[in-house]
C-alpha cells in the first residue's frame, strides 16, 4: 500500500446538490431515499447554507501545511578534517482548524505529514538525505500553496500532541484561524454507500474538494507501525493532501460532520483510499492526549548458558550484519567464524572470533554482547518455529534481528579491517585439540575476545 501520499482532485460541487434548501428525504429525479441511517447517501441532502459554503473552491477552515526539516550529515575531508553537510527536506500536506483553546487555534492533520525521523537510515529513509544524517531543525508553517516562498509572516505551528499509531497530530497557532463550523460525527454509524466530501490541497498546489462514497468500513490498519480503524472511500484522491478532513452529511440536521481524516491510498489503484475513523481520534482531538499503550515486550536472546548448551549438539549458522557466521563449541570456548561472502557456495572462514569468556572492554565487549544476543535470538526463533513458543513471537524476533543488522555490519567491518580493539591476528593456538574424525582448521586470522 502507498501510505501518506494521496491528494484531492478539484471537483465542482454545484452539480452534486439540489437547488432547494434544507435537508431532503429523496432524490427529486429518481425518488431514491437519501437518508436511511445517520448519514446521507448523497451530498444533495446538505442544507442550503452548508451547500453554499462547500461549493466554494476553497474551504476557509482548511489550510496548506509546509513541514520542513534540516539534516546534518558528517563526513571527513583531507587531513581528517570534520565536514558537515546540510540537507533540507520539505513536504506539503493539509490541516484543518477545528477548535480554539485559550489563546491558541488548534489544527488537526496526519502525524506522518509533520513528523521527520531524528536520524535517517535503518528503515527511516528520506529521499535526497543520506543515511546517518541527524535532524537539527524542524518546523511547520501555514502557506497559501507549495509555490509560496518562505517568509517571516507565515504562521508557525507548535506541536500539541502526536500519535504515530493513530497517524494524527494536533498543532497550535497563535494567529487566529477560521474554525471548522461542523461538529465531530460518529464513524461507527457510517454505512457502505454513504456520501463523503473531502477537502484538501492536491500536491500543495491549490485548495480543492472531491466527493465519493464509503465502500467499506471497519478495516484495521497495522502498516508502518500504525494501529487504528480505517474506512475506505472511492473518491479519486491523488498524491499530496494527507490530513484532509472527511465529511458526511447528517440526515438529522443536513449539516456535514467530521467522520475521519484521510491519510493513505493503495499503490497502483484508483478510487481506493483509506480514512482514519474519527471515533478512534476523539480522545486526541478533544482531550489533547494520546491513548496510553503498554510498552511492547522487548525480545532478547536466550541466556548464554542455554546457548552454550544448545551448541553441544553441533555447530549452527546464523545471520549477522548481512553475513553468515558458523558458531561452534571449541573446548571451553565458543568460536564464531565469519564465512566467505559467497556462502553457501564457499565455506571458507574469513576470520574467526574466539570467546573464551575472559573480561573484555570497549569495542570487544560490544562485539561479544552483539554475538551472544544474536545467537540467543536465533535459538529462540527456532524454538518458536518448532511450536514450543507462540508463533507470533517469530515476527517480533525477526523485527529485532532486522533492526540490529546495521550495527552488526559495522562490527563485522571493524573486525575485517582490524580496527583498534578488534584486530585479529594469526595465532598458533587454533583452539582445542582435534577429536577423531575432525578436519584440521586452515590457518587464518583469529580475534580472541578479552585478555589472554
Amino acid at each position: 500500500m502507498l501510505r501518506g501520499r494521496s491528494a484531492l482532485l478539484s471537483l465542482s460541487l454545484t452539480t452534486a446538490f439540489l437547488p432547494t434548501g434544507g435537508p431532503v428525504a429523496a432524490d427529486a429525479e429518481s425518488g431514491r431515499a437519501l437518508c436511511t441511517g445517520r448519514y446521507a447517501d448523497s451530498l444533495a441532502a446538505m442544507t442550503a447554507t452548508a451547500r453554499s459554503r462547500e461549493a466554494r473552491p476553497a474551504a476557509d477552515y482548511v489550510y496548506c501545511l509546509r513541514a520542513t526539516a534540516v539534516y546534518e550529515h558528517v563526513s571527513y575531508g583531507r587531513g581528517g578534517k570534520l565536514r558537515r553537510h546540510y540537507h533540507t527536506k520539505v513536504r506539503h500536506g493539509t490541516g484543518f482548524a477545528y477548535r480554539q483553546k485559550g489563546g491558541e487555534w488548534l489544527l488537526a492533520t496526519n502525524q506522518h505529514v509533520v513528523a521527520f525521523p531524528e536520524v535517517t537510515g535503518d528503515g527511516a529513509d528520506l529521499e535526497g538525505v543520506p543515511p546517518g544524517s541527524r535532524r537539527v531543525r524542524a518546523e511547520v508553517k501555514l502557506v497559501a500553496n507549495e509555490a509560496e516562498p518562505d517568509g517571516p509572516d507565515q504562521p508557525r505551528l507548535a506541536a500539541v500532541v502526536e500519535d504515530e499509531a493513530l497517524d494524527v497530530a494536533v498543532l497550535a497557532s497563535k494567529r487566529p484561524l477560521r474554525i471548522m463550523p461542523y461538529r465531530l460525527g460518529r464513524s461507527a454509524d457510517l454505512r457502505v454507500g454513504n456520501a463523503v466530501l473531502v477537502r484538501g490541497f492536491p500536491l500543495g498546489a491549490f485548495p480543492a474538494a472531491n466527493g465519493g462514497r464509503v465502500i467499506t468500513v471497519g478495516q484495521r490498519d497495522f502498516e508502518r507501525g500504525w494501529d487504528h480503524e480505517d474506512f475506505a472511500v472511492d473518491a479519486l484522491l491523488n498524491l499530496g493532501s494527507s490530513g484532509s478532513p472527511v465529511l458526511a452529511v447528517s440526515c438529522e440536521t443536513g449539516e456535514p460532520e467530521l467522520v475521519g481524516i484521510y491519510h493513505a491510498g493503495y499503490r497502483g489503484a484508483q478510487g481506493l483510499n483509506v480514512v482514519v475513523a474519527v471515533d478512534g481520534l476523539r480522545r486526541v482531538l478533544e482531550d489533547l492526549s494520546a491513548p496510553a499503550r503498554p510498552a511492547p515486550e522487548r525480545v532478547s536472546g536466550a541466556d548464554p548458558r542455554e546457548a552454550r548448551a544448545a551448541l553441544a549438539s553441533g555447530p549452527l549458522v546464523m545471520p549477522f550484519g548481512g553475513r553468515a557466521l558458523r558458531v561452534e563449541r571449541d573446548g571451553d570456548a565458543v568460536r564464531f567464524g565469519v564465512l566467505d561472502a559467497a556462502f553457501p557456495l564457499s565455506n571458507r572462514v574469513e576470520v574467526s572470533i574466539l570467546d573464551r569468556g575472559a573480561p573484555a572492554a570497549g569495542r570487544a565487549a560490544e562485539l561479544r554482547e552483539a554475538l551472544w544476543e544474536q545467537l540467543g535470538l536465533v535459538l529462540r526463533f527456532r524454538a518458536a518455529d518448532a511450536g514450543r513458543e507462540a508463533p507470533a513471537l517469530r515476527e517480533r524476533i525477526t523485527a529485532r534481528v532486522r533492526e540490529r543488522e546495521e550495527d552488526q555490519a559495522e562490527l563485522i567491518a571493524a573486525v575485517r579491517a582490524g580496527a583498534e580493539g578488534l584486530a585479529p591476528a594469526f595465532v598458533a593456538d587454533q583452539g582445542a585439540p582435534l577429536r577423531e574424525g575432525m578436519r584440521p582448521r586452515q590457518p587464518g586470522p583469529v580475534l580472541i575476545l578479552g585478555t589472554h
